[in-house]
């Protein structure tokens, strides 16, 4: 399921009258950090970092979150996989083209360079104190570097003082994943499937986008309005051993 983008152009911090309720912060913050960290990894050029060792110890999140389960056999994989294989399939899906990449991995390209894109990414970033290095500047809208924000607000939710503080971290990860990074990357996702289904990028692209839509959905079950009422409230997720890593 795809999720809207909404038309706003900037970001949208704590409104009054939007709160969080039956989220278990202390407990969900942490994990879901780890997960967007390894969505992140998967989906990061190999001719930048070489992700695998990260990756070996991210395996088994699924037992923790589970609408990540689903990443588990990829984790395994992508980290067992030669280096020299993950960059030329990467390369061959996101990166090499004579009429540019053959399914870019940018929102900006992905989405058909709806005006604003960029800059509104920007804007979410520079908002919430996110600073890119400056390799990465240039593609603020790459999968990965958007998945790192996500990685980002959740890594502050986690580490808030207080409920009132976590609440713009929360707010800002549903606002971002719905209006960028759960709204262009289902089209991502048949993009790689309709160039090479199957491959393994191609199913890296589409277990991130299972996760990403679910988390987002997960999220919103977790948001209301003051006057509205409390939410039917989203399932907790499990602590284990996952929790250690962070």
């Amino acid at each position: 399921m795809q999720i809207s983008a909404s038309t706003s152009t900037a970001p949208d911090p704590a409104l009054p009258g939007r709160i969080v309720v039956d989220r278990q912060a202390d407990v969900t913050a942490g994990l879901r950090c780890l997960c967007y960290a390894a969505c992140s990894e998967l989906v990061a050029s190999p001719h930048d970092l070489d992700p695998r060792a990260a990756l070996r110890g991210r395996i088994g999140l699924g037992e923790a979150v589970p609408h990540a389960s689903h990443l588990d056999a990829l984790l395994a994989e992508v980290s067992g996989a030669e280096l020299a294989r993950l960059r030329a399939e990467y390369s061959g899906m996101f990166e090499v083209g004579s009429q540019g990449p053959p399914v870019p991995i940018r929102e900006d390209l992905q989405s058909g360079q709806r005006a604003g894109t960029r800059e509104e990414v920007v804007r979410f970033y520079e908002y919430f104190g996110y600073v890119l290095d400056g390799k990465f500047a240039w593609q603020p809208d790459h999968l990965s570097v958007e998945l790192e924000f996500m990685h980002y607000l959740c890594f502050r939710e986690a580490e808030a003082d207080s409920d009132a503080d976590a609440l713009s971290f929360q707010l800002a990860q549903a606002d971002f994943a719905r209006r960028h990074v759960a709204a262009w990357l289902p089209l991502l996702a048949d993009n790689a499937d309709q160039l090479a289904a199957g491959s393994l990028y191609a199913r890296v692209v589409r277990a991130v986008r299972d996760f990403v839509v679910a988390d987002c959905e997960w999220q919103l079950a977790t948001i209301t309005d003051k006057a509205a009422g409390a939410p039917s409230g989203a399932s907790p997720l499990s602590p284990t051993k996952a929790e250690d890593s962070l």
